[in-house]
Formats: structure tokens, C-alpha cells, sequence
């Protein structure tokens, strides 16, 4: 029963962000067609397609905007609608909220990744193999492995940051938007502290673990009903 109900939680974020979700996803795509017409009149001779993985690189930064803003934004517009009140009434752990929105943040960034990922094969084969060293991406090897667990731990973290810094924020009152950014900044710089002073696998598990039992804690203690 309890995780049918956190089903149904999940299922109900990622309906919420659908429309944003193929919005983004179709806008990467549009991009990436724009990006295919230079690649293809693009003169490799010139300067081996380095314009256009410049170019690719800024539309993922610009991808990742997305989920980041999101994860500021999810726990917020909860209040705005005043649907925060309904949604902690709810017969749930108060962890299953947290972590449908996670996992529902989680999913978003792996999609418009997944998207961006494939428009950079396309131009891959449509530079005849030039654009990028793709033999790196088609083998085996467990530091890839690795690399993936690191990258997904520091999206996660990023997530749990900024939900605990909105929460935080949200406490202040007024001040809720610099109480937010403060916190923010906060958290990143003693992650980055944490990350510096330990193994990589271990540190960002660690941060990850810390950030997820905080909110954890500011949900069930500091957030009410009233």
C-alpha cells in the first residue's frame, strides 16, 4: 500500500512536468538541427568542428537549467497554489514527498540529457567521425562506471541542496530569497569542503546522504499545515 501511494506521488510529478518536459526536450532538438545545418557546411579543415563543440557545450549548460531551476522552484509553487497544505495532510511519510520530487528531478535531468546525447551522435555520424572521439563512449570500462555514479550523486546532491535551501528560505518570512541564496552558497561551499577532504565516491555519498537526512529532518519538524 505505502508503495503504491509513493507510486502514484512520483507518477503525479513527472505528469506535472510533462509539458515543460517535451517543451525543453523539443527546443534541444530544434537547437540541434540548427547545429547540424553549421556541422554539415562547417569546413573541418578549418578548426576540426571546435566552433561547434563549443556551441554544443553552451546548449547543455543551458539544458541543465532547466531541472536546476526546477528544484528551486518545486517545493515553491506548492505554496504559491497553496496545494502544500493538501499534499502534507496526505496519509505519507513525509520522505515519500521528498523523494518523489528527487527521483522526479532525477528523471528530468536524464531525459533532456538522453535528448542531448542523441542530437550529438547525429552530428557525430553526419561529421563522418570527426566532431568527437566516440570509441571512449562505446567501450567497457568500470571508471565508467564510476564516472556515471559520481555524475548521477552530484545531480542528486544539487537537488537536495536546493530543495533544502527554498526550505530554509521558506522559513524566513520576508527574507525568504536571500535566506535561500545564503544557503545555498552555504551548503556548496562546505560540499565542496567535504568533497576536497575525502575520497570521491565517499565524499559525494556522504554529501548526498547529509543533504537528504537535513531535508528529511526540515520536513518533518520545521514545515507545518498551519
Amino acid at each position: 500500500m505505502t508503495l503504491h501511494a509513493f507510486r502514484r506521488l512520483l507518477v503525479t510529478e513527472l505528469r506535472n512536468r510533462r509539458n515543460t518536459i517535451v517543451v525543453a526536450a523539443g527546443a534541444i532538438l530544434f537547437l540541434h538541427a540548427a547545429i547540424l545545418i553549421l556541422t554539415y557546411h562547417s569546413n573541418p579543415q578549418a578548426d576540426g568542428f571546435a566552433s561547434i563543440m563549443v556551441l554544443n557545450i553552451a546548449l547543455f549548460a543551458l539544458v541543465l537549467q532547466v531541472p536546476f531551476l526546477h528544484s528551486f522552484s518545486a517545493w515553491r509553487e506548492e505554496w504559491r497554489q497553496r496545494a502544500i497544505y493538501q499534499l502534507l495532510m496526505l496519509p505519507v511519510p513525509r520522505v515519500y514527498l521528498l523523494l518523489s520530487k528527487g527521483i522526479s528531478l532525477l528523471l528530468e535531468t536524464l531525459l533532456l540529457s538522453l535528448v542531448m546525447l542523441a542530437g550529438l551522435w547525429v552530428q557525430y555520424e553526419l561529421s563522418g567521425g570527426l566532431l568527437l572521439r566516440a570509441e571512449p563512449l562505446t567501450t567497457f570500462a568500470w571508471s565508467k562506471v564510476l564516472l556515471i555514479y559520481n555524475l548521477l550523486i552530484c545531480a542528486a546532491s544539487v537537488i537536495f541542496l536546493s530543495t533544502m535551501s527554498m526550505l530554509l528560505g521558506k522559513r524566513a518570512g520576508k527574507f525568504s530569497l536571500l535566506v535561500t541564496f545564503l544557503s545555498f552558497a552555504a551548503g556548496l561551499f562546505l560540499a565542496i569542503v567535504a568533497f576536497a577532504n575525502l575520497p570521491t565516491e565517499i565524499g559525494l555519498t556522504a554529501i548526498l546522504i547529509v543533504l537528504f537526512l537535513f531535508n528529511w529532518f526540515l520536513l518533518e519538524k520545521k514545515v507545518d499545515i498551519r
